[in-house]
Order: C-alpha cells, then structure tokens, then sequence
C-alpha cells in the first residue's frame, strides 16, 4: 500500500510560557539593611501599612508617639532608596526570660520575598541580640499567619507560648482589624 506524503504541516506547539520575574524584584544581595535614626522611624508607615491595613496614618502616628519613649527601634532594608522591608524591636528584661530583644511587625514588601530578605534581616536582628547580651529573641504572630510560622521555624524559632488578649471591660474577643 503506497502512503502519500501529506502536505499539510503538523500544528505548531504552543509555546512554552516563560514566567518573568517582576521589574520590582531586587536580588537581596544589592540590598542595605541599617537601623533607623529616631527621626527616620516614622517613614515605615507604608510597610506598616501594608502589614496592618487598619491602621491610618493619624493612628500609626499616636501608636508610634507612644511606643518611642519605651525604646522602639526599626531595622529597615532600602532598594537604593526606597524602603522595602522593616522590623520593629524593642531590647528588654522580664522575669521569665531575661534580656531580651522582641521584633516587633517584621515585613517584607511582596515584591522583595522569596530571595533571602527576611534571613538577613533575621541575621542582624540576632547580631544585635548577641552584641546586646540577649538571652532570647522573642516574637509573636497571628495564628492564621501560616507563611509566617514556616518562616521564623526555619529560622530555628520555637512555639513555647500563647500570646492571651483581651479588650478590656468586655468578653469581645480581639480580631486583627
């Protein structure tokens, strides 16, 4: 039986899709992480933010008013000079643990996760908690927050606690905003 070679071309294969990263995505190497002077700390407001959606500016500013006389401090990361990640820390001592250094709404611009930021960050926060004489590092997060439990027990952080709250003078729960 004498096939004839067909004319017809075979369909073309669709084309493999090609996933670019974002023109925002920055390498983490380029990145500079130093600590905030005290006039500098309130231009986290955007990444605070974006953190926390419920919190205005008008807010942020009397919640800050307040946190600065008992020692807050920022870390923040710049992209030349734009502000891509910031974590809050306060240096303390309380019975049960010692001194100790607590971060504070740790956040990383979506566009600059994934790339080793948040390690850095980390890596400088526990710095300043050895040259600090620390003896812990504490922090807390919500319970919904999954992304972020990943994160800090890769980053040889343990559960040992609850964080307990209330409103006071009523049996409302508490719900992030």
């Amino acid at each position: 039986m004498n096939r004839k070679k067909s004319t017809k071309k075979a369909p073309a294969k669709p084309a493999k899709a090609t996933v670019k990263k974002s023109p925002t995505k920055s390498p983490a190497k380029k990145i500079i992480l130093r600590e905030l002077t005290r006039a500098e700390i309130p231009g986290i407001f955007p990444l605070v933010h974006l953190h926390n959606p419920g919190i205005t500016q008008a807010l942020f500013a009397k919640r800050l008013k307040d946190m600065l006389p008992f020692g807050y401090r920022a870390l923040a990361a710049f992209d030349g000079a734009r502000m891509v990640a910031v974590s809050g820390f306060w240096l303390h001592s309380r019975f049960w643990c010692g001194r100790h250094l607590d971060i504070d709404n740790f956040f990383v611009h979506p566009d600059y996760r994934a790339n080793g930021l948040g390690k850095k960050l980390v890596a400088w926060l526990e710095a300043r908690a050895l040259a600090e004489k620390c003896d812990l590092i504490v922090l807390d997060m919500y319970t919904s927050n999954h992304l972020a439990q990943r994160f800090y027990h890769r980053e040889g952080f343990v559960a040992t606690g609850y964080h307990m709250t209330k409103i006071p003078g009523t049996t409302v729960p508490w719900s992030k905003g």
